[in-house]
């Protein structure tokens, strides 16, 4: 490939498209990344309440072991040793607390076995049988194992539903629950939740979990590094009006300021649904259109950040699932407006007393439908107000989600600090994500076919990344990239070139 064919164009600053674009800037390749906003990172941004530092979605990673396959990703790219990273507690990573009984999810296959041994004693043979089912499921995903292989492994195993292999292995209830008590991870659905989805992110966590201490937005500076490193460019306030296409290929990308960019390859880490609207091309047929408008996203979410005063909550080394009753699966299945059953708790570290919390981050399911000030837009570049009733109603259910998790923290109660709401409007302007939702297209083992797409396009030089494609996540969307950038410049170089840097 001659150096004037050795141009791309990433849509989107986003962990897919800034992976994407240090991998191909490893190659020689001119990569320019237009950012609609005027923060890169997508999910991985992290800011700020009176003066604590606090994420926007990833409080987080797993698979960043040893020899694990986010760990050889991030390594193969030069940023792994920059990355300020500290392991989650090894014997308790999650806590799955259901009504007033506390379970441990643990790192390590022997204890995590171990662990749920201890609480399910009467279960240990269908515990180890179901942690068998797993690690097989995950093996017969090759880049997962950053591995090449064919579309027939996963085949084999795709078809599982979540509920049916639980069922299989279990019969005590609540240790079903127990296992599915992190489901924030996921958002799916108890009776079409695809159990490879379950198996691969779990399994990703048992392997190493792991949080970013200076926050995720770490990765994407690093990444953004790796690009300006190499000649490359990181545009923000870049928003994508037109993506222009003729006789099979993308020619030109137009912003919202009118400047056009032209390159060989052009990847979008844009929304599919939303690339498809951009993109001006009879290829893609108003039918395909249509069932991406109409594929069902997983929930949005509602996150109250809580900055602390100094020693006023201990920090524990773990996040904290709690459900108030036995149904881990309750919002999921009956959305509502009123106060949930389930709550995520992270916790960021003081860095100048590190027993004690600097902050707390509350995270519940809560759908957009209804809520004040709907088709309102608002991000960094646009400050346009939500108006008085939404900030009202917003403060109100930030104080009720405190109050509902007061039997677990109850140091909260008095605790003085500052508070800052996310709302599913939130994520939906500043992620550029339809209806706010946490991880995108839902996987549905019943339809599998239309809840999972290919990077390829019809359109010879466009290809797709992110969330949306393979698997959401740190590790998926990483995963994804490779899939990407490997349509670019192969596939079985780019996987042989990361494993044989990973021994060295």
């Amino acid at each position: 490939m001659s150096d004037s064919n050795k141009t791309v164009l990433v849509l989107g600053a986003g962990l897919g498209g800034l992976l994407c674009g240090a991998l191909l800037s490893m190659e020689g390749f001119q990569v320019t990344v237009l950012e609609k906003n005027k923060q890169i990172g997508g999910g991985l941004q992290s800011f700020g309440v009176d003066g604590k530092r606090f994420e926007t979605a990833v409080h987080y990673i797993g698979s960043l072991g040893k020899d694990q396959t986010l760990h050889k990703i991030f390594n193969y790219v030069g940023i792994l040793e920059q990355l300020h990273l500290q392991q989650l507690d090894i014997d308790c990573f999650d806590e799955i607390c259901i009504g007033n009984k506390t379970y441990s999810l643990a790192q390590g296959y022997d204890r995590f076995v171990e662990k749920l041994t201890s609480e399910f004693p009467e279960e240990e043979a269908g515990i180890r049988s179901y942690v068998t089912e797993m690690k097989n499921v995950c093996h017969h995903f090759p880049l997962y194992n950053m591995r090449l292989g064919s579309l027939d492994e996963k085949q084999k195993v795709v078809g599982w539903g979540l509920k049916e292999v639980l069922d299989k292995h279990f019969s005590n209830e609540t240790l079903k629950q127990v296992l599915c008590g992190n489901n924030q991870l996921y958002a799916g659905n108890y009776e079409t939740t695809p159990f490879y989805l379950h198996a691969l992110i779990l399994n990703s966590y048992i392997e190493g979990s792991f949080k970013c201490k200076d926050g995720s937005i770490q990765i994407a500076r690093q990444l953004q590094k790796v690009i300006e490193s190499r000649h490359g460019k990181v545009l923000r306030n870049q928003e994508i009006v037109e993506i222009q296409e003729r006789e099979g290929v993308v020619t030109q990308v137009k912003t919202k300021e009118g400047v056009l960019f032209q390159a060989s390859f052009v990847i979008s880490n844009i929304h599919p649904g939303q690339t498809y609207e951009l993109l001006n091309s009879s290829l893609i047929r108003p039918v395909t259109k249509k069932r991406l408008r109409q594929t069902k996203h997983t929930a949005s979410a509602f996150m109250v950040n809580i900055a602390l005063a100094h020693c006023q909550l201990k920090y524990r080394n773990r996040n904290i699932y709690y459900h108030k009753v036995e149904d881990v699966w309750l919002d999921l299945n009956e959305p509502k407006f009123d106060i949930p059953n389930s709550y995520g708790i992270f916790f960021i570290q003081d860095k100048s007393d590190p027993d004690y919390a600097s902050g707390v981050s509350i995270l519940t399911y809560l759908d957009d439908h209804d809520l004040p000030a709907l088709n309102t837009f608002r991000t960094t570049s646009e400050r346009a107000s939500r108006g008085e009733e939404y900030e009202r109603w917003k403060s109100n259910y930030a104080a009720s989600i405190i109050q509902q998790v007061l039997p677990i923290l109850p140091e909260l109660k008095d605790a003085p600090c500052s508070i800052e709401s996310c709302t599913p409007l939130t994520y939906r302007d500043y992620l550029n994500i339809p209806h706010g939702s946490m991880y995108g297209f839902q996987k549905d083992v019943t339809d599998l076919a239309n809840t999972t797409f290919s990077s390829r396009t019809k359109v010879k030089n466009l290809f797709l990344t992110g969330q949306n494609i393979n698997l959401h996540g740190i590790l998926g969307v990483s995963i994804t990239s490779i899939l990407t950038a490997g349509e670019i410049i192969g596939l079985e170089n780019l996987v042989n070139k990361i494993n044989n840097h990973s021994q060295t």
